[in-house]
């Protein structure tokens, strides 16, 4: 799990990076602009999630683990970010911070929700499967 957690930390350095370098031009004070990223980030994260689990073939039985495992660094270190809003993100204004937080909580519910779902799934197939192998 060790790994999974590795990766998140890249991912969230990039994501981080790149809020930092473009974020002005995606993440605005624009209500609509905010509604269409919230509307797509959930759905586009949560997909991610799914590919990410089954693309490394992570066992059914450990998908939400690794789900866990994966977001737990971005999680505190977005913390620390919401906190210091204006130090790491001088190109934002900085009423979003709050905005930012609840992005960043909506992001990780979704790929959590993406490790757990797909734990699900891939279970209830796996049952679907044994019962037919059972049955005579």
């Amino acid at each position: 799990m060790i790994y999974h957690s590795l990766v998140g930390l890249v991912v969230w350095v990039l994501a981080t990076l790149g809020f930092r370098t473009y974020g002005q031009f995606f993440f605005t004070t624009d209500g609509l602009m905010q509604a269409i990223l919230f509307i797509v980030a959930g759905p586009a994260l949560w997909l991610f999630m799914v590919l990410y689990l089954g693309t490394l073939r992570v066992l059914p039985e450990n998908r939400a683990l690794a789900a866990i495992s994966f977001v737990l660094p971005g999680m505190a270190l977005d913390a620390l970010v919401t906190a210091n809003f204006q130090v790491v993100f001088p190109n934002l204004d900085m009423s979003l911070d709050g905005k930012f937080g609840a992005l960043m909580l909506w992001a990780y519910a979704a790929m959590l929700f993406g490790g757990y779902s797909s734990d699900r799934r891939v279970r209830k197939q796996l049952v679907v499967r044994l019962q037919d192998v059972a049955a005579p």
